[in-house]
């Protein structure tokens, strides 16, 4: 099967019933939480008891945006798909959601957040990137 950024864009692939598959897949839950653990130790935060701000970037239904919860930081999620954030409000997440492209920013003030985590995100971005570039290849 290809995979969901060959086959639409976020917003259009991650409809209502996309978001609850990914979301109650055990086997994505399980790597979202260990790829959220790796993210935050490099992030380096300093271990001074003080819950740290975090944006996450392209947050989806909050599965990364729990680990963030349980290290007792608080976070701010964003996401262009509204259906994936309509699970996360389901699921009652702890962090502040927004529905917004990352590719157009966020229009957050520089020093309002401590870090950022973006654990598919990116990644999708990037294997776009690699496709865009063998289609231009073969022209």
């Amino acid at each position: 099967m290809p995979r969901p950024e060959v086959q639409a864009p976020p917003e259009i692939f991650y409809n209502e019933s996309e978001a609850r598959k990914y979301t109650t897949s055990s086997r994505i839950i399980e790597i979202q939480a260990r790829i959220s653990e790796r993210a935050l130790e490099l992030l380096a935060l300093p271990d001074d008891g003080v819950p740290k701000m975090l944006l996450d970037i392209g947050c989806g239904s909050g599965l990364s945006g729990e680990t963030l919860t349980e290290h007792g930081h608080h976070w701010i999620g964003c996401d262009i798909s509204q259906s994936m954030l309509d699970v996360a409000l389901e699921r009652e997440t702890e962090g502040d959601l927004l529905l917004a492209d990352m590719g157009e920013g966020l229009g957050l003030r520089p020093g309002v957040m401590d870090g950022a985590i973006s654990i598919s995100a990116v990644q999708v971005i990037l294997q776009v990137f690699v496709l865009f570039l063998q289609l231009a290849c073969r022209v």
